[in-house]
């Protein structure tokens, strides 16, 4: 069995044949293979060299002012807390941790704990983030980035299949994740209240779903296109206000006392449709109560 003194620095337990005050005469393995206590899933603790690991692609960079603050308090406390990783191509990929991990390497650690997790947990664990909530922006980013993941490796898996739902969860950012991309100034969020009842999984593989995706994006940024167009007639009558382009969507809303999921073309053609109207007269917009 290899040992590794790196690990020992990290897990400094008391084994019960060593006398109390002793120091530790005895290595700790290089890796301790355990069970975690709910879904008995394999998990590994070891100890992992900086250049052994790298940070999924899927995450956001940390704030430079959160680095700064995190690397202070790792400084002034140690790095007591491991990084989640999963084991891929020789390499540990770091799932939730990347913030620590980038502090650390700033303050010249060479060696980090680390909990190794099955590969399968790796898409699941994406939202974790210790910092602050994820924004609209950045959630669809992460979740197109898996989604595009998974359709590399299993194209005619459907979209509704739990697998890809339990990574993404909601299925409208896929849909937000591409029109970001096509226009990375577009208020993503002020379109849910539309999306969330009309853009849920498709029954249908994903080499499919993506090209529906792609097309559903087009229809959110002709309609954003529509609504800057009311938010411009309000201007140039001099009635526009800060809230004015949610009081637009919510007036066009065509899903807006629908209790059941509706159909997403004819939702944004509805949509557009009266967007288009309300260009003429946009006055009657200022007196619609958000929901």
């Amino acid at each position: 069995m290899q040992y590794s003194p790196g690990l020992l620095r990290f897990l400094p337990f008391r084994h019960a044949e060593w006398p109390v005050g002793a120091s530790y005469p005895r290595a700790v393995p290089e890796r301790l293979d355990l069970k975690d206590p709910l879904k008995r899933q394999a998990l590994t603790i070891t100890v992992a060299s900086k250049g052994d690991l790298e940070v999924i692609g899927h995450q956001r960079k940390p704030r430079p002012a959160h680095l700064k603050a995190l690397t202070a308090s790792i400084e002034r406390m140690g790095f007591i807390t491991p990084l989640v990783a999963i084991e891929r191509d020789g390499k540990y990929v770091v799932i939730d941790g990347q913030h620590r991990f980038a502090a650390g390497v700033e303050l010249g650690i060479k060696e980090f704990p680390i909990v190794v997790v099955p590969e399968k947990l790796a898409r699941r664990m994406m939202s974790l983030n210790i910092e602050q909530a994820l924004n609209i922006p950045e959630r669809s980013t992460i979740a197109l980035a898996i989604y595009r993941e998974m359709l590399e490796e299993s194209p005619n898996r459907k979209e509704d299949h739990g697998d890809v739902v339990d990574a993404i969860e909601t299925a409208h950012l896929l849909t937000l994740g591409l029109a970001y991309e096509r226009d990375g100034r577009l208020a993503g969020s002020a379109f849910e209240p539309i999306l969330k009842k009309c853009d849920g999984f498709l029954d249908t593989p994903l080499r499919e779903a993506y090209e529906l995706r792609e097309q559903r994006a087009g229809k959110v940024q002709e309609a954003a296109k529509k609504v800057k167009a009311v938010e411009d007639a309000l201007k140039a009558k001099g009635a526009w206000h800060s809230m004015a382009r949610y009081q637009i969507i919510s007036s066009a809303n065509p899903t807006k006392r629908a209790r059941k999921p509706s159909d997403f073309d004819k939702t944004f053609d509805k949509f557009i449709a009266a967007l288009e109207k309300l260009a003429e007269s946009p006055e009657g917009v200022l007196g619609e109560k958000v929901e």
